[in-house]
């Protein structure tokens, strides 16, 4: 549904996104249209909490990582690329603590760039 909706009788017109599409469309989302006046019921009580799903195909969510900078004057630096994933190591010497800490770095993102490959469920 793309916006809320308040009954003031006993029918409405419902809005959705992404559009309906039959088995006879190559973005086919269902088998047939729901049919005109048909009743809708809903599941569950008001006030409860339900638990969330995703189901979604693997092209539906993407995650990029970033390269970092590498810091000069610094003990060790590095950089490396793993499956996809850019990771960046930084050492250097504390020398009010007499330690020599180390620290492993990843920016990411999440970007869903197929929505319609995605849905939430509950229960």
């Amino acid at each position: 549904m793309t916006a809320d909706q308040t009954l003031t009788s006993t029918s409405a017109t419902i809005n959705i996104s992404p559009p309906i599409y039959t088995a006879t469309n190559a973005l086919a989302t269902v088998d047939s249209f729901p049919a005109a006046s048909a009743v809708i019921t809903f599941l569950g009580t008001a006030s409860t909490v339900y638990p969330q799903n995703l189901v979604y195909h693997k092209n539906a969510i993407t995650m990029a990582t970033a390269d970092l900078l590498l810091p000069q004057g610094v003990d060790m630096a590095s950089r490396q690329v793993h499956n996809g994933i850019s990771m960046r190591i930084v050492r250097q010497y504390d020398i009010n603590n007499d330690r020599m800490p180390c620290r492993v770095d990843v920016l990411y993102g999440f970007a869903t760039i197929r929505p319609q490959m995605a849905c939430r469920i509950w229960g």
